[in-house]
């Protein structure tokens, strides 16, 4: 009986090794994954320059809409803004100073020139939705990035408070 669990142990082996094709080797699927940003590299001085020449385009080009818009819907929005920013730009100013980081009070040539081209627009209102559309947006991103990825611990606070009134305002704006 041993002789014939033996023979038969030995044909199972046998069997076992079939002309069947080997399996490929293992090799684990590649997936392309977009790149993940750890870190922003802004000096706390671009911080400061960027967030409030943003902050001071918001602030002008709302206030030559109220101006221009009167009680409208779109007139009484840009006066909130405007208020809105004012209260960002101070922040700004306050921890800008504790840093000897003081805000210019004047705009980039970007948003310089964004604001000539609203007081020039034919149709300010609509231009003043759409270059806002774009600002709010992108400032909102650049203060969360600051937030989670800044190098200062005095202005993380800011960028912090920041982008959610940036939010705030997008959302609004869709709302018109």
């Amino acid at each position: 009986m041993r002789k014939l669990v033996g023979v038969a142990g030995l044909g199972l082996l046998v069997a076992g090794c079939g002309t069947s094709p080997s399996p490929e080797p293992y090799r684990p699927v590649q997936r392309s994954r977009p790149p993940v940003v750890r870190s922003i590299s802004i000096s706390p001085a671009q911080y400061v320059s960027t967030a409030s020449s943003a902050s001071l385009y918001v602030i002008k080009a709302s206030q030559l809409i109220a101006e221009r818009e009167g009680d409208s819907g779109i007139g009484n929005f840009a006066r909130q803004f405007a208020s809105e920013q004012e209260g960002v730009g101070a922040q700004l100013s306050f921890a800008g100073r504790r840093l000897n980081l003081l805000p210019a009070a004047a705009l980039s040539p970007a948003h310089q020139a964004m604001l000539d081209a609203l007081s020039a627009s034919p149709d300010p209102a609509r231009t003043y939705v759409s270059q806002l559309s774009t600002l709010l947006r992108q400032t909102a991103t650049f203060h969360r990035q600051y937030e989670r990825y800044g190098t200062s611990p005095t202005l993380r606070p800011v960028a912090s408070m920041a982008a959610p009134v940036f939010e705030r305002e997008l959302n609004q704006l869709r709302g018109l």
